[in-house]
């Protein structure tokens, strides 16, 4: 934005739910288009020939206030399905089988105080009537970079697979990885061993997990003697 430009938004700000829309177009149009990504609303997915597909999904805080403060988290995931073609073409954040964030380099509170003292609430994007929005974009860049970074890591479906199998993935995710749904469907896809070394001793580490038991008991019964 040039000088002239700059003067009037001081003078006449732009409405901040527009300041959003904004900063959401112009990242898919310069960020995620170039890599492939697809636009659906707040949602940027990509799917890779193996049946790969990841999600960067911006959602705005339900305590808002109109014309005073937008605040947005941006959500990130990895997922797959039973098949190496995905069906589920509008999958979400939450289906995700491993999932984390695009955090804020420059965190701020409610309103708008920059400091260290807000660097643990790093998941929190906060727009302002008098929000610079150039330095925001430039923030969202070197955020995504970190998330493009992280998706990075998860090559193929395979290696995706193979991580959950090995328990590595979780150190990536910020939710449990090996809950019963991705537990279930990998070992309806053939690997019940492997499921069952990393699912065999919940009832020790999480006891109210019962689904996770109750599978892990089943796959028990089911291996018999290959045990």
């Amino acid at each position: 934005m040039n000088l002239l430009g700059k003067i009037q938004e001081f003078i006449d700000p732009t409405p901040i739910e527009d300041k959003y829309t904004q900063l959401l177009n112009r990242a898919y149009t310069e960020i995620f288009q170039p890599m492939g990504f697809k636009r659906a609303g707040q949602n940027f997915r990509l799917f890779t020939p193996d049946g790969l597909g990841k999600i960067v999904n911006f959602r705005k805080d339900k305590w808002n206030q109109k014309g005073r403060r937008l605040g947005f988290y941006i959500n990130t995931g990895v997922y797959f399905e039973p098949e190496p073609v995905i069906k589920d073409r509008k999958f979400k954040e939450y289906d995700c089988q491993i999932r984390s964030s695009g955090d804020n380099p420059t965190p701020t509170d409610l309103y708008g105080k920059k400091g260290e003292e807000f660097s643990y609430n790093k998941q929190f994007w906060y727009i302002f009537k008098r929000t610079d929005m150039e330095a925001m974009y430039q923030d969202l860049k070197r955020s995504m970079e970190e998330v493009f970074a992280w998706f990075a890591r998860f090559e193929s479906r395979q290696t995706v697979i193979n991580m959950i199998l090995d328990g590595t993935a979780e150190q990536y995710s910020f939710t449990i990885v090996m809950h019963y749904g991705t537990a279930k469907m990998l070992a309806e896809m053939g690997y019940q061993a492997q499921v069952y070394e990393r699912i065999k001793d919940t009832r020790t580490t999480n006891p109210q997990a019962w689904a996770v038991i109750r599978l892990a008991e089943d796959l028990e019964k089911e291996l018999g003697g290959i045990l």
